[in-house]
């Protein structure tokens, strides 16, 4: 039982490794032969084991999170559709046209028409609440490493597990200071991403060196400019501010997004013994 452990959570460490990779270099050439390389695995075995951790292809893995990435730029009208094939890795529009319908059901036009939204329509605040709630601080940040559990599954869902995972390992091996950040990364959109895909990583700030383990992997959160908005009350009203944010602060703002992931940094020392209208969280939106 003991070896079986160490393979078990050998081959989540070394799968950890690769959707990290793949995360970091979506717009890049990602082929199966090298990927194996990242997770020490011989190309043969490497593709059958992937299959049966994540639950579906290496391809189609990496087809399904371009063209969702692909999406979250369409809804926010992030440049052409001709470039916005390219990144994803498509060489004709026509070909990034079919293989939208596909996933989507819809064209890139009728999905863009479908979710982009008019700041000027009617907002889901009142009306007089709508600039002073959506005012962020703009900071600029270093790198952070962390420590990470990803889950997939409901946001609320995967969260909860992540960090019973994450925490119990941290605190046994002493590694929660008043200094360590706890943090949220968010990967997907629940508008674009079906449920059971949606991918959320627990994390925690390290310094020094850090090894991954099993389901405790390493990252790096990206440095540079973020627009940070302060959230107050409950976390399942998360939605309500991202509205706020990308319907309200964003069309006016004159930043761009940079093509990351959002994250949260939670601010109470203890968020089960916190009433949920004292919860204070950090919504970190990354600008160039």
């Amino acid at each position: 039982m003991a070896n079986r452990t160490g393979t078990v959570n050998d081959h989540r460490e070394r799968l950890n490794r690769v959707l990290v990779y793949i995360q970091d270099n979506i717009d890049q050439p990602l082929s199966l032969a090298p990927l194996a390389a990242v997770a020490n695995f011989s190309p043969f075995h490497f593709h059958r084991i992937f299959s049966a951790y994540i639950g579906e292809s290496l391809h189609e893995h990496i087809r399904r999170v371009r063209l969702e990435k692909a999406a979250q730029k369409l809804a926010l009208s992030a440049g052409p559709i001709t470039e916005i094939a390219l990144a994803a890795g498509y060489e004709t529009p026509a070909a990034f046209t079919k293989a939208f319908k596909q996933l989507f059901e819809k064209n890139p036009t009728e999905f863009t028409k479908l979710k982009q939204r008019d700041p000027s329509a009617t907002p889901r605040v009142p009306a007089g609440r709508r600039v002073s709630t959506v005012k962020p601080e703009i900071r600029t940040l270093s790198p952070q490493k962390v420590l990470f559990v990803r889950k997939t599954g409901p946001y609320a869902t995967a969260a909860a597990e992540a960090w019973s995972v994450l925490m119990p390992y941290a605190y046994s091996r002493r590694m929660i200071s008043k200094d360590t950040k706890a943090i949220g990364i968010s990967h997907d959109s629940p508008d674009i991403t079906p449920e059971e895909k949606i991918r959320y990583d627990a994390c925690i700030t390290v310094k020094g060196a850090v090894k991954p383990e099993g389901e405790i992997g390493v990252q790096t959160i990206a440095g540079g400019r973020y627009a940070v908005f302060l959230h107050k009350g409950p976390y399942k009203n998360f939605n309500k501010t991202y509205d706020h944010i990308m319907a309200e602060w964003y069309p006016e703002s004159g930043e761009k997004f940079r093509d990351l992931p959002c994250f949260e940094v939670y601010l109470n020392r203890d968020p089960r013994r916190t009433k949920p209208e004292n919860l204070r969280t950090e919504i970190h939106v990354p600008i160039e």
